[in-house]
């Protein structure tokens, strides 16, 4: 029987080959918060030559809110989360900072002691760029449709644009995030689309209308919803226009929602609707 050939330590595959051939920046960290090695990536994305990272404490180097807290990922690691995962802002001494997915896992010693923390962060600055040319080509959408509807009824465009503005004061006042705000604010700006469908001899009528006339004009957000509700909005706006005329009673239309059925941007814009439409 031929003896195993022994594998001479030299030739073994040292982690950091492995690490630096990964994409994504690599930080290894030691229980004591020293940087002990960065791949090329990191002084890439972070814009830090490896030589004013390694040896240095890792807060010093991307400091950041979570340093310093239970939150740190290593506090976490050593509380028993083996790995974690979270989005955020990696900020970096030199006054760099990059969106990114950051991911932490543990590194122990042969016999499980916890040695410190592998960081891998991919860089998300492209995605979000393309998300942010993606929502800026989405407003331009909306622009255009409320447009459309101005030219069709002056009167209705400029009671879409005190709508809009209000329904941003009232989400201010909500705590609502920027993201959301977004969202309220464009549904708001074209929460009539539906409109267009409504003859104008109807909408421009300043005496009463006939029951049959009544019926056509409380369809006009099932109408806007059969627009919008294949578009993949990254918000509830089809909903949000679809429900504007609910209230909590039951007493609205076309549906005849109460309550909590009602979503609450659609709460929020029936309130501005209401409002301006009594100034």
């Amino acid at each position: 029987m031929k003896a195993k050939k022994r594998v001479d330590p030299k030739d073994a595959l040292d982690y950091r080959q492995v690490l630096e051939a990964v994409p994504d920046a690599v930080v290894v960290i030691d229980a004591d918060f020293n940087v002990l090695w960065v791949n090329a990536a990191f002084s890439g994305l972070s814009g830090i030559p490896r030589s004013q990272a390694i040896g240095k404490k890792c807060h010093d180097v991307f400091p950041g809110d979570l340093c310093g807290t239970q939150a740190c990922p290593m506090n976490r690691i050593r509380d028993g989360v083996e790995q974690l995962r979270y989005e955020g802002d990696k900020h970096y001494a030199c006054g760099r900072s990059a969106p990114g997915i950051i991911t932490a896992a543990a590194y122990r010693t042969a016999d499980g002691k916890l040695a410190g923390i592998i960081e891998i962060v991919s860089d998300m600055t492209p995605l979000y760029e393309s998300r942010e040319k993606f929502r800026k080509a989405m407003g331009g959408v909306i622009q255009a449709m409320s447009m459309a509807i101005e030219k069709r009824d002056p009167n209705t465009a400029g009671h879409q644009r005190r709508v809009t503005k209000l329904c941003r004061r009232i989400a201010r006042e909500l705590g609502f995030s920027w993201e959301r705000t977004e969202g309220l604010r464009m549904a708001a700006a074209i929460h009539d689309l539906g409109k267009i469908f409504v003859p104008q001899a109807i909408l421009n009528r300043s005496g009463s209308v006939t029951g049959h006339e009544l019926a056509i004009i409380h369809n006009h957000p099932k109408a806007a919803y059969d627009i919008l509700k294949d578009i993949d909005f990254p918000w509830p706006l089809a909903e949000a226009i679809y429900q504007h005329h609910e209230r909590m009673d039951g007493s609205g239309y076309p549906r005849r929602l109460k309550g909590e059925e009602i979503l609450l941007e659609a709460r929020i814009l029936g309130v501005a609707d209401v409002a301006d439409a009594m100034c």
